[in-house]
């Protein structure tokens, strides 16, 4: 909702064929008796194909439906978007670019992608069940020995035998459940928690920016098309007086020379027009490529009155940005990241517990069902214990490295309020410079028309010279142009400090009422 103000109107001042199927093939009679071809037909097995659609006909159907709805298909996967209603106005130009800005839905898709990285960080507190499978052949048959020398021993030596097969097949599921890691499953759950906040925030940004962006490449198109017009209008007042000047020479009331300046005037004031609808075709481009549009499509923009706010106050807009600005929440977010990274390394200090439960099976054969040697499955449950105890100061290192990272974002986010502060203030004295502009270029406007009017009537009198009419047309089209590009330099502003605020100021935030403009 916008604030309430006084508006102004952006007035113009006032200027002088078918498929045959293959016949199914048939044996001769000689080949097979006539009863035998009946009987056959009679005993046709279900489901078999009619003898009133061929074979060779069903397929040829198959694919023209396959050829026909391929196209359908994608035509309806790329049809393009309904352009939105038309004249447009600047809220649904912004609403339009928020549903279809390409770095918006980018944006969006991290969001998405970051969501995801908790849902697999969720996913180690749970269950984990794996299995697998090894096969091994070896050299040597594996033997065991019983008793020690002089003890059991058989002539030639100790008794021996073989304890297993040369080619082994191991089969074993393990469910795993972690118990115990030091506070590291937190940590890092924590971590792709503010990875997604972070995200969310950068989205944010990204929407505000769009959002001003839009705002600005909707006023600078209409600015454009202002400007375009008045260079088009002061075409055509120079070429009236330069037929003025053709007929005063014809006349023999002035000299040759008014005629070259009023040529030299008109072709100045014609490349300025080219230049200005240059101007608006870059600057509708740059419209369309926010709303993703083709670059060649054309919109009708609505004209809209220009409402001059209240005074917004300076000091209320510094506590707006540091509350609300997404940069800000964004930083902050990754200061409290750092610090569950040094909980996620510190995790590497304690031991790691975890409980288990594993079946395996062992044989010979492929499926493990042959074992003469040990049991053929088997089961298990424990717990299970894994403690670093040295890696060489590795895990300090990380601990230390979370730590430094801390504090260079909270350095960062000092400096970024700085940053902010020094936006905010930019933004509000530009906007008091616009506003202060529209008032001068309103007064100097209507006496830049004055001037006008007075001096083509000093110039038929033969007065003043025919260069003092040039010079104030120029005068007015410049004036004019400065009238335009204050009253839409206020509206592009106001969405400057919109956004270094970090969001839409509504009649609450502009606590410092000011001196309101007339229209």
């Amino acid at each position: 909702m916008a604030p309430s103000g006084k508006s102004i109107e952006a007035r113009r001042p006032k200027l002088g064929s078918g498929a045959v199927a293959h016949p199914r093939w048939q044996p001769s009679g000689d080949a097979v008796p006539a009863g035998a071809r009946d009987g056959a037909a009679r005993s046709r097995r279900p489901g078999s194909i009619s003898p009133g659609l061929p074979e060779g006909k069903l397929l040829f159907l198959v694919l023209v439906a396959l050829i026909g709805l391929s196209p359908a298909h994608a035509r309806g996967q790329n049809a393009p978007r309904p352009l939105p209603s038309q004249p447009l106005t600047v809220e649904q130009a912004v609403e339009y670019g928020l549903q279809n800005n390409r770095l918006l839905k980018a944006a969006g898709q991290d969001v998405a992608a970051a969501g995801e990285r908790v849902r697999q960080t969720r996913a180690d507190f749970l269950p984990r069940l794996g299995g697998g499978y090894r096969f091994q052949h070896l050299k040597d048959d594996p033997i065991a020995s019983l008793g020690g020398e002089g003890v059991g021993e058989r002539p030639g030596g100790p008794a021996t035998f073989q304890t297993g097969y040369l080619n082994q097949n191991r089969w074993e599921v393990e469910l795993s459940q972690p118990l115990f890691t030091g506070f590291g499953l937190t940590a890092r759950h924590n971590i792709s928690k503010s990875d997604r906040s972070i995200a969310g925030h950068r989205e944010e940004g990204t929407r505000l920016d769009v959002q001003k962006d839009i705002h600005r490449a909707f006023f600078q198109v209409l600015l454009g098309e202002k400007l375009a017009q008045v260079a088009r209008d002061n075409v055509k007042s120079l070429e009236v007086q330069k037929k003025n000047a053709e007929a005063s020479f014809e006349q023999g009331l002035t000299a040759r020379n008014d005629v070259l300046k009023a040529d030299v005037a008109v072709a100045q004031a014609v490349q300025r027009e080219r230049a200005a609808v240059k101007d608006v075709t870059i600057l509708r481009s740059r419209l369309n490529q926010l709303l993703d549009l083709p670059a060649s499509t054309r919109l009708d923009l609505a004209e809209e009155e220009i409402v001059v706010h209240q005074t917004p106050d300076l000091d209320h807009q510094y506590v707006l940005a540091e509350k609300q600005r997404p940069e800000v929440l964004e930083l902050s977010e990754a200061v409290r990241q750092a610090g569950e990274g040094m909980t996620a390394a510190r995790s590497r200090y304690y031991p790691q517990f975890s409980a288990f439960a594993q079946y395996y099976r062992d044989g010979n054969d492929f499926f493990a069902n042959n074992n003469e040697f040990t049991n053929e499955h088997n089961a298990a449950v424990g717990v299970r214990m894994n403690w670093n105890l040295f890696e060489g100061g590795k895990t300090d290192a990380s601990v230390k490295e979370a730590m430094h990272r801390q504090l260079a974002l909270e350095e960062r986010q000092k400096d970024l309020l700085r940053q902010i502060r020094l936006q905010v203030e930019d933004a509000y004295e530009q906007l008091q410079v616009a506003r202060a502009n529209i008032e001068t270029a309103r007064t100097a406007l209507s006496q830049a028309e004055e001037n006008e009017r007075m001096t083509t009537l000093q110039y038929k009198e033969q007065l003043v010279i025919f260069l003092e009419v040039l010079n104030a047309q120029v005068f007015l089209a410049q004036t004019q142009a400065d009238y335009y590009q204050s009253l839409y330099g206020y509206r592009i502003a106001w969405a400057d400090l919109e956004r270094a605020v970090g969001g839409p100021l509504r009649d609450g935030d502009l606590t410092k009422p000011g001196d309101r403009a007339a229209p």
